[in-house]
């Protein structure tokens, strides 16, 4: 290999200039900023996924009580249907036996 003129123009041409450089320094701190701005967002998202999973479980207790409080309502009309229809049927009776009493006499 000779070392003449061209062959150290061709060299220094593929060097980085100053420009290049200016042009990668500039975009590296876009980059940074870009990063910082994303750290930033991610730890926005992380407090938010928190506050969702708090109200989540406050929602998912509130569920659980209402489905309680829905169940003991529920059993407790059954129970006063039940005992409704034993005093249906007990007046039936007294009414069934009030009409015999009444045909006999």
């Amino acid at each position: 290999m000779e070392l003449t003129k061209e062959y150290f123009d061709q060299q220094l041409g593929s060097l980085a200039r100053k420009e290049d450089l200016e042009h990668l320094s500039s975009n590296v701190r876009e980059l940074t900023t870009d990063v910082s701005e994303l750290k930033t967002n991610v730890v926005a998202l992380q407090e938010d996924s928190r506050t969702m999973k708090s109200d989540l479980s406050e929602i998912k207790q509130t569920l659980i009580e209402l489905n309680k409080r829905d169940k003991e309502d529920s059993d407790a009309f059954a129970k006063t249907l039940v005992q409704h229809d034993e005093r249906l049927m007990s007046i039936e009776q007294d009414i069934k036996q009030l009409k015999i009493k009444h045909t006999a006499s």
